[in-house]
């Protein structure tokens, strides 16, 4: 899909955009049974950048399910996504973006194409009549992400009637990364803050796992997916050095805070793993800090796997030797309970935000959350609410007198280098 200068913008085009607009029959989008417009899924064949990462977000802020493919080892979970739109870099993708509608099209699916070409040149073909293979080119817009000219192209599409499957797709296209080893490439975090409810200041920050294909998708179907243990031992790794990263940068501004990462049980109890975190802990200097110093925190996370617990009490001491703090997640869900409390060498407990909420729905059940945190401070034990996120559960965190909240009132997960504006205490 080279773009051809020569060709005039289409009529009606947008000022400034050079927009084409066209609504075959057979690029009709999803609508729900009751004849509301399902908003579509859009998958990105082109390479990432700033400026595709901001587009891809405020697309998601507006409902849409959003993915993303810039290698050619992605296309096959680029399909197994199930897009209904792909939008697709005119010049440097051209190869792949036939690849993968190739395969939608053996699944007797005809997807719309979006075409992204550089600002000031033309669209690449008269819209309306365009059609790269069975799939038809139905907008083209500069590759400046304007978001406007890019949801009038695809409000002009949903006029059919098709399906809504997120989650399916979602799931699916994990999966295809993963046989495609290319999950762990694409494995990034994000630091949510840990606020002191005493000072409400930062406490510290949490490590979240993304992935940059599906900036959107649950963290914990990443982990559910890794069901080989090397697997998730290098994830949970490379969640170990991005905290490291940000509590050196953050000692270089004289703004120390311990970072924490999500940790499963089974992962906390490999030797292999043990033995690395303690290599990576010297090497940075971290384990001279001494015990107690909590630099890393790793929180055990809800884990069904069995395990050799006197074993792993003992590991984890070995551990809080190197300078680490141990932190049990998601208190109140599955297999997390006060055994594990009393059990393990803990320093703070964590109570899940689902737990959080269904108790703050129904007040006469704040009881136990009370109760939870009061035995808690009398074993030494901190105590953090998670999934604060409006006025109402602040003020029922601070009433049951936990140390600590989480949650989307203080703003969004951010990359490391978006820290500069925090205070920390």
């Amino acid at each position: 899909m080279s773009a051809d200068p020569s060709l005039a913008p289409p009529p009606g085009a947008a000022a400034g955009f050079g927009l084409g607009l066209a609504s075959p029959a057979s690029a009709c989008l999803p609508v729900a049974g009751d004849g509301s417009a399902v908003l579509p899924r859009l998958l990105f064949v082109h390479a990432a950048d700033a400026a595709s990462c901001q587009a891809h977000a405020e697309l998601r802020s507006r409902g849409y399910s959003v993915a993303w493919i810039g290698h050619a080892a992605e296309i096959a979970a680029g399909t197994a996504f199930a897009p209904d739109v792909v939008i697709a870099d005119a010049q440097s993708r051209g190869d792949d973006l036939i690849t993968v509608l190739d395969q939608i099209g053996h699944d007797g699916r005809i997807c719309p194409v979006i075409e992204l070409r550089p600002p000031g040149e033309y669209p690449s073909a008269v819209l309306g009549e365009a059609m790269i293979g069975e799939h038809p080119l139905v907008g083209s817009l500069e590759r400046t992400y304007k978001i406007g000219a890019l949801t009038a192209i695809l409000a002009s599409l949903a006029t059919g009637t098709g399906r809504s499957e997120d989650a399916a797709g979602d799931r699916r296209m994990i999966a295809a990364l993963l046989a495609g080893s290319r999950l762990l490439p694409n494995l990034h975090y994000e630091f949510l803050p840990k606020i002191d409810l005493s000072t409400d200041q930062v406490a510290g920050y949490e490590a979240l796992a993304r992935l940059r294909n599906i900036p959107g998708v649950n963290p914990e179907w990443l982990f559910a997916a890794m069901t080989d243990a090397g697997i998730e031992a290098a994830a949970t790794m490379k969640a170990v050095t991005a905290a490291l990263d940000l509590w050196l940068a953050l000692s270089v501004e004289q703004r120390s805070a311990p970072v924490a990462i999500n940790c499963s049980q089974a992962v906390l109890a490999d030797p292999l793993f043990q033995a690395a975190l303690g290599d990576e802990l010297r090497r940075r200097g971290v384990a001279s800090n001494g015990p107690g110093r909590g630099v890393l925190i790793i929180e055990i996370t809800e884990d069904a796997r069995p395990v050799d617990t006197q074993r792993l009490v003992r590991d984890m001491n070995g551990l809080r030797d190197l300078g680490v703090v141990f932190s049990l997640d998601d208190f109140g869900k599955g297999a997390t309970n006060f055994d594990r409390v009393f059990t393990l060498p803990i320093a703070e407990l964590k109570i899940d935000k689902d737990f959080f909420g269904h108790c703050a729905r129904h007040v006469h059940e704040l009881g136990i959350l009370r109760e939870v945190v009061r035995s808690c401070h009398a074993r030494g034990l901190s105590t953090v609410v998670e999934g604060v996120e409006t006025e109402e559960h602040l003020a029922i965190a601070r009433d049951l007198g936990a140390r600590c909240a989480q949650g989307f009132y203080w703003g969004r997960p951010m990359a490391a280098g978006s820290f500069a504006h925090v205070r920390v205490i």
